[in-house]
């Protein structure tokens, strides 16, 4: 089914991608923690869901605690070691590098060899594991050492994950594969395209991933296809699962699609451009996306595909240029994300912009928010940024 973005006059508030991206009040049942990180994040969007919710109180104005400069343009999340003291940089220049959290200096670099477009993903012990266009997965210690290094048939530049079985599951060109502990592989699935996105696992264990052969495929624990849906375009956003057991994804089409645990689609609503950063969730169910132009915006959707409302940038008009990825929600249901105008951004709950920080290139990579509210920012120009709360 289609979803307009207009909801009939009885059913509330105007709606739309011209209303505001207020959040509306939360039902008791629907304002649990379900899913709320409570320290920094160890992997894309916090969990293997991808919800991307804090349970810390962000940043109300700027205020820089320090900037770092990491010698390449970062892309992906910067996520933090188990006790948060140290955080994570990926470049595209090909290093991972270890800074310590109070002043941005470094602790370790290490080279993968090409560019790193995956968020490193940290064990509870501190390992951390990392991909890159070098065609390899590699291990690292809490001290920088390499434990092991994978070769796999394609680039490795989306995030690992963690399955059920605490195995590491990433995408490499257009296979999936899960890998045990040791560094060997569990097993290995291949879609008919490239698997852009980082793999989202739902609470029974499914493996969801898209490609670009315009499919979204759940993946069971043996690596077998349990399904696949066939959405008419490239799947190049990571799905987010909700707390009712949905599944949604961003498209090439301009559609935000929510699928059912058996990979059903339920509903489609256009969004008015591409969607393909990582999806997010709001504590109450709502859908939270990123789009490309003509307008970019972020949108909100509520779990029957309705758009409650939108917050737009100042676009080019080029259908390339937006906002890559759907935003963190923190426990005051502020909204913080970054865009291709170089700035991050904080929306309150009512919609209206709390702050605009600007920093010297786009601001593709998710926002990373710690336990205290400390909100790291990482930016193309080479730069990491820490905001107090």
């Amino acid at each position: 089914m289609t979803v307009t973005s207009a909801l009939p006059a009885a059913a509330g508030p105007a709606s739309g991608l011209g209303a505001p991206l207020r959040a509306p009040p939360v039902a008791p049942a629907a304002s649990a923690e379900a899913g709320v990180e409570t320290h920094g994040p160890r992997m894309v969007h916090g969990g293997p869901r991808h919800l991307h919710r804090s349970a810390a109180h962000g940043p109300r104005a700027v205020k820089v605690g320090w900037r770092a400069t990491v010698g390449g343009a970062v892309t992906a999340q910067v996520t933090s070691s188990p006790d948060e003291q140290t955080l994570y940089v990926a470049t595209l220049d090909g290093n991972v590098i270890a800074l310590a959290r109070e002043d941005g200096k470094p602790r370790w670099s290490v080279a993968l060899g090409e560019r790193v477009y995956s968020a490193p993903l940290v064990r509870d012990d501190g390992t951390v594991y990392v991909g890159s266009d070098a065609k390899k997965l590699v291990a690292l210690s809490p001290a920088g050492a390499v434990l092991w290094r994978l070769e796999v048939d394609g680039e490795a530049d989306t995030g690992a994950v963690f399955a059920k079985d605490g195995s590491i599951v990433f995408s490499a060109g257009a296979s999936v594969l899960s890998v045990r502990r040791g560094g060997d592989v569990a097993w290995r699935f291949t879609a008919k395209g490239k698997v852009f996105t980082a793999p989202a696992v739902t609470e029974n264990g499914l493996v969801i991933v898209g490609s670009q052969d315009d499919r979204v495929y759940g993946i069971d624990a043996t690596g077998a296809a349990a399904w696949s849906t066939a959405l008419g375009a490239d799947v190049d956003g990571a799905a987010v699962v909700g707390d009712d057991g949905g599944i949604y994804v961003g498209t090439d089409k301009g559609e935000v699609v929510r699928l059912d645990p058996g990979g059903k689609v339920v509903w489609r609503t256009p969004v008015g451009g591409y969607v393909r950063g990582v999806l997010s969730l709001a504590r109450n169910g709502d859908v939270l996306a990123g789009t490309y132009g003509p307008v970019p915006h972020v949108v909100r959707l509520a779990p029957d595909g309705l758009i409650r409302g939108a917050f737009a940038i100042k676009g080019t008009g080029a259908k390339e240029f937006g906002i890559h990825g759907g935003p963190l929600e923190d426990a005051d249901g502020t909204l913080y994300f970054g865009a291709q105008d170089d700035a991050a951004y904080a929306i309150d709950a009512e919609g209206g912009l709390r702050w605009r920080f600007p920093t010297g290139a786009d601001v593709d990579a998710p926002l990373t928010m710690l336990s205290d509210g400390s909100l790291v920012v990482a930016s193309e120009d080479g730069t990491i940024t820490m905001l107090l709360p």
